[in-house]
């Protein structure tokens, strides 16, 4: 990797040489002279954390003696990582990449930020828990649908912290990723999502439709399908008025067929669900009776 600056001796990187890598966190004096080219993005290494002292606030129980409490600051060992790319073409969409951090004992997401030289605000810590089972929402794109992208933490690459009190000196970004076996089960195709709810008339209409006084609307759901990890399993519908009736199950069939005993507009609305969780598309004025 080509270094920022000179190879000559006692020469300190600047604010200007971080700012272009997009390091605006990182200070140019928390940088080690003569390290340049290695550690993350070639700026050299970060000069180790300054050790600071547990904060106590001095107090008396019910019998006068001294007792002391601790301020504590909630600690991670993993913790996921927003990078933003900011050198790229004027009026181009801002890209983002992402990476799950695990360090070699607990830390606050704040000295995490610091250690690997971002903003505060794109380093959060994650339990256990939430890092084998929950998803995050792209913050830019969408699917074809025009619906939210998720991942799922669990498939983000990982970093290994190898020097305690540091992270400038783990490798960050693809291919140079040390990746371990996380225990978590891995699938091929898409990943299971909430369902993607669509709807017609059974007609094909899917802007909507108009009828006389007593007519009825037969509703098909279009809710994607393949893969079957997106497929619904249930539905509710929602007619917009107490005009339209579906019957005692219409509003839980997947295909209601509905009369309509009153003028006016119909907003519809069809919720989907599976095992995944819940979607809603919404149809202002999708019938029209006069």
């Amino acid at each position: 990797m080509k270094p920022l600056y000179s190879r000559n001796q006692n020469l300190q990187v600047t604010k200007s040489d971080l700012k272009k890598k997009g390091l605006t966190a990182v200070q140019a004096t928390m940088v080690e002279p003569n390290t340049q080219g290695k550690g993350l993005l070639g700026i050299g290494y970060l000069k180790p954390l300054p050790i600071v002292a547990t904060e106590y606030v001095p107090e008396t129980n019910s019998k006068g003696n001294p007792v002391y409490a601790q301020t504590s600051v909630q600690t991670y060992s993993i913790f996921f990582a927003q990078y933003e790319n900011t050198y790229i073409p004027a009026g181009d969409e801002k890209l983002y990449s992402f990476v799950v951090v695990r360090t070699l004992g607990p830390i606050t997401a704040s000295d995490c930020a610091t250690q690997l030289g971002m903003k505060q605000n794109n380093v959060y810590g994650l339990t256990q828990t939430e890092y084998e089972n929950n998803s995050f929402q792209h913050p830019v794109y969408t699917t074809m649908e025009n619906t939210p992208l998720y991942f799922r933490y669990a498939e983000v690459p990982v970093i290994i912290q190898i020097t305690p009190g540091r992270l400038d000196n783990v490798p960050v970004g693809a291919p140079n990723f040390p990746l371990t076996p996380s225990g978590v089960q891995t699938q091929r195709g898409m990943l299971p999502m909430p369902p993607y709810p669509n709807f017609s008339t059974y007609f094909g209409q899917t802007g909507g439709t108009a009828i006389s006084l007593g007519g009825t609307v037969g509703f098909l759901d279009l809710s994607v399908r393949n893969p079957t990890t997106v497929q619904p399993t249930a539905w509710l519908w929602n007619f917009g008025g107490t005009g339209a009736c579906a019957g005692a199950t219409g509003a839980t069939a997947q295909n209601p067929l509905v009369s309509f005993g009153a003028t006016g507009s119909y907003t519809v609305t069809l919720t989907a669900t599976n095992t995944n969780g819940t979607s809603s598309i919404t149809k202002t004025n999708f019938v029209i009776v006069s």
